[in-house]
């Protein structure tokens, strides 16, 4: 019997019960009621348990009666048992529906019921434990309330100081949680023999408010998600976006049997919407278990007008949060399309800004003299990380032929180079055969001394291709990118100076002077006026990121992601900025992206380094006055990046 009582977890979809006195073994039993109830004997295994009531009495048949809704009404129906369904001692029809009202007597054989219903039809009256209702939409504001008493004048001072601060706190608010925090803070203030505060709001869709904070007087915090609360109450105020005040809550009959009611001992209790514009964005219960005249209707109007200004606060959080996703959304579309321009570089922006954040985070932990100094907030660390995001938009206007450069040379370039090969060859070919035929023409040749002249062309021809096998080779060799500087080989001299003839006899030479200089680029895979394209990207995000509206908040991202490639001592790009004129935001930023460059997976035109070389050089720039050895130090020590995987 024990087992069908009614959980705490169902109190809030429950919309009637059925009241079972004491007889015998029963005892005092509470047993919901949903759309449609049997009650029998023995549990049903074709009915899902919370459809079944299960009374165990030898009396009742194992299918006996039958309760269902519809609309706003219950019914009763016996299902032909053995000793009968009787309601107000009247034996009911088989097979014929009975209308059941609120606190009606349910007899199933000998075992006595009280039916009850949470429903309240418009023609009904409230309960009796509602003392005092008010139209919540009336209250628009703290402004719209009714002049407090001053019977207690230092208790009315109070009172009106802490509703002054409500107007002028919630206001300034951005953020949920510091929104319910000064609520159930101006809760305590405003209602002194408050014990408990419970938040309920609408979220993600939801069609009913749902648990978000639940505190007590002591400031011991409550888990949302055992909150046990009155769904009579709720619905009243839900459905009719009506403020409620009841008073002896555990005299009345609704509630003396609801377990939410019981276990809490709650004996006085105001439950107000969080309503604006007729939307009800949740609301706010104030009960208390010790006084059953805790509050009185000046309490609750003044509930009321709080809960309106709360609503305000919470509306205009709810827009800020929208269109901080908003915002989120599009710089997170906007670097996705930027890179998927570049798919071997793809995620390299969404990583840094990951980096960003984590260094950030760490650095202000850390307690390093250099670094003690700096605390990050929520906003700021937001801040980071859009810089991080948008630190390459700039690229968006490199051509793509630079900005997916695999090689020194293009892909073009290169073909172009070795076709030039092969045609030196056949002219060199061509160019010997035609001295034999003009020799042999001139001279007529013997047999014998032709075919020695021809070994020696053959032999020279081999010299030849041997010696374009190993240019060939060498340019090949120069035309892969380094990541450090290297030296220029000294085979590519040799290739810029040797010629051949062409088919008119004029000397052509086997590379071009652009093809050395760019072969000759000691470091990376790209001209200077390919760099100079590149390194453009940077000052191209910035001037993309000024043109938007920033708020106060975000006003720092365009700088930030400026100086991304600037360097300590000066050497970095676009503005050459030194120290102190780089700030602390951009240098974690420059550190993250250097350390993703060096480590991201192989792209065709580098390897990926293992990360102890790619710390290595950057422990190198350190020394030399690039990065901030500091906070390097943090990045490597901190795991940043999986640095400790």
């Amino acid at each position: 019997m024990e087992s069908n009582r009614v959980d705490s977890r169902l109190v809030g979809a429950v919309t009637a019960y059925l009241e079972v006195a004491a007889a015998g073994k029963i005892k005092p039993t509470v047993f919901p009621v949903h759309d449609e109830a049997v009650i029998g004997r023995d549990l049903q295994g074709s009915l899902a348990a919370d459809r079944y009531i299960c009374i165990p009495e030898p009396t009742v048949s194992r299918r006996h009666a039958r309760i269902r809704r519809r609309d706003e009404a219950y019914f009763v129906e016996d299902l032909h048992s053995f000793n009968g369904t009787f309601v107000a001692g009247e034996r009911l029809s088989p097979g014929c529906w009975h209308p059941l009202c609120d606190g009606d007597e349910v007899a199933v054989s000998s075992v006595q019921m009280v039916f009850h219903s949470l429903v309240v039809p418009a023609h009904q009256s409230a309960p009796s434990v509602i003392a005092k209702t008010l139209d919540a939409t009336r209250y628009t504001s703290l402004d719209s309330m009714p002049v407090i008493s001053a019977g207690d004048l230092p208790a009315t001072l109070r009172k009106l100081h802490a509703m002054a601060q409500v107007g002028m706190a919630l206001g300034a608010v951005t953020d949920r949680a510091t929104l319910v925090e000064k609520i159930m803070n101006f809760i305590f203030d405003l209602f002194p023999l408050a014990e408990r505060a419970f938040i309920f709001l609408n979220e993600n869709g939801e069609r009913e408010p749902m648990p978000a904070a639940a505190r007590r007087r002591d400031g011991s915090i409550d888990k949302p998600e055992q909150i046990r609360i009155s769904r009579t109450i709720i619905d009243q105020v839900l459905q009719r976006k009506q403020s409620i005040l009841s008073v002896d809550t555990l005299s009345d009959r609704h509630f003396g049997s609801q377990e939410s009611i019981i276990s809490q001992a709650i004996r006085s209790v105001m439950c107000v919407p969080l309503l604006l514009e007729g939307e009800i964005l949740g609301l706010i219960q104030v009960d208390t278990s010790s006084d059953p005249h805790a509050f009185n209707e000046q309490d609750l109007e003044m509930l009321t007008g709080v809960c309106a200004e709360a609503a305000v606060a919470l509306k205009n959080f709810l827009l800020y949060s929208d269109i901080e996703r908003l915002l989120d959304g599009f710089v997170r579309a906007s670097v996705q399309a930027i890179e998927e321009r570049d798919p071997v570089t793809a995620g390299h922006s969404f990583r840094v800004a990951g980096y960003a954040e984590n260094l950030a985070q760490a650095v202000d932990r850390a307690d390093s003299s250099h670094l003690r100094h700096i605390e990050f907030s929520r906003e700021q660390l937001r801040e980071i990380r859009y810089a991080a995001l948008l630190h390459d938009f700039g690229k968006v206007g490199v051509r793509e032929h630079v900005l997916r450069k695999e090689k020194k040379l293009h892909h073009a370039d290169m073909r172009l180079l070795e076709q030039r090969f092969h045609h030196a060859r056949a002219c060199l070919e061509r160019e010997a055969y035609r001295r034999l035929s003009e020799t042999h023409a001139r001279e007529e040749l013997s047999i014998a001394a032709f075919r020695h002249q021809l070994g020696l062309i053959e032999a020279q021809l081999g010299d030849e291709y041997a010696r374009l096998d190993r240019f060939l080779a060498a340019i090949r060799r120069a035309n892969e990118p380094a990541i450090s500087d290297t030296e220029v080989p000294p085979e590519l001299r040799e290739v810029l100076h040797y010629t051949y003839r062409g088919s008119n006899g004029e000397a052509v030479p086997l590379i071009d002077n652009f093809e050395f200089s760019t072969l000759c680029v000691t470091k990376g895979c790209l001209t200077a006026e390919e760099r100079r394209q590149i390194e453009s990207h940077v000052a191209d995000s910035y001037s993309f990121l000024i043109l938007i509206p920033w708020t106060r908040d975000l006003s720092g991202v365009p700088a930030i992601a400026h100086g991304h490639h600037e360097k300590l001592d000066g050497s970095g790009y676009p503005m050459g900025l030194k120290g102190d004129q780089i700030c602390v935001q951009t240098r974690i930023l420059t550190i993250c992206d250097i350390y993703d460059a060096l480590t991201a997976a192989d792209r065709p035109y580098k390897k990926a380094l293992p990360r102890a070389a790619a710390l290595d050089l950057m422990e190198a720039e350190c020394r030399v006055g690039q990065l901030d050895p500091a906070l390097f130090r943090v990045f490597v020590e901190a795991g940043v990046g999986g640095l400790h995987e």
